[in-house]
Parts: structure tokens; sequence; C-alpha cells
């Protein structure tokens, strides 16, 4: 079984927002953390995967942003100096006209990270963290 115990912290417990940029709404955003004692480059993250209400969210329809600057999710394995460090929250942005309804909503992120401090014999120890939290949205 692998190490799950920082994947409670994955998902922030608190609203989805709507994202508004010029007076504009552009979808809907929320709040990740790294799920571990430490943090990382983004580069070690192989794999991100957004759901909503069992719906998958078409990753060319995600930004990622963390420490005030976005990065589409293909983006993400090329960013080898940029680290996320634990208290950091980021920001998930799904950008869409389909707009939510209020109410809670089930949301799902599915991440596959290495850990680059814990390589054993030319190979490293990589962790899914895989999180569904039910989260409130007012528009």
């Amino acid at each position: 079984m692998q190490f799950q115990a920082f994947n409670k912290i994955l998902i922030e417990d608190q609203m989805i927002r709507p994202f508004i940029a010029g007076g504009v709404k552009l979808g809907y955003e929320f709040s990740i953390r790294y799920p571990s004692y430490r943090g990382t480059y983004l580069s070690c993250i192989e794999k991100l995967e957004i759901a909503v209400d069992g719906k998958q969210i078409d990753l060319k329809n995600v930004v990622f942003a963390l420490n005030g600057i976005e990065y589409t999710v293909s983006q993400i394995k090329d960013q080898y100096k940029t680290y996320w460090f634990v208290l950091n929250p980021a920001t998930i942005r799904v950008m869409t006209d389909e707009e939510l309804t209020e109410g809670n909503h089930e949301v799902t992120v599915d991440m596959y990270h290495r850990i680059p401090y814990a390589g054993y014999e030319g190979s490293y120890l990589g962790l899914p963290s895989c999180v569904t939290r039910t989260l409130p949205y007012r528009a």
C-alpha cells in the first residue's frame, strides 16, 4: 500500500469560487496544496487530472496558478526551477462557459508525483495522490 497520510491536504477545504477577469466570468477555481511534508519542483508532477461532479475536465481548459504565475498543465513538466512549498496553495482554474449551479459539488484531484530525494538504485519513488472532496459553490 502506498503512503497516503498527506493526501487529505491535497484539496483545500474551501469554496469553489467564480473566476472573473475584467468583469467577465471565465470559469471557476479552487485551491490545492502539495500533499507532503516538504515541497517539490513542479517538474516532479507527472500527472494532474481534475474532475468535477464525476466529469473529467479537459486539461486544455485547466490553468495551474502558483506564486502569481499561471501555467497550462502541459507546461508543468518543464518547471524544474519553480518550487511548490507545502504552505503555498496553488489555484486550479477551470476555464469554461458552463455555469456551475449553486450548492455542493464533488471535486476530484488525481496527481502522480515523484519524490526526487527518494531515489534508489537508479529509480525514484513516485506517489499517487487522489482525493475527492465536496466543496460549496456560490456565484
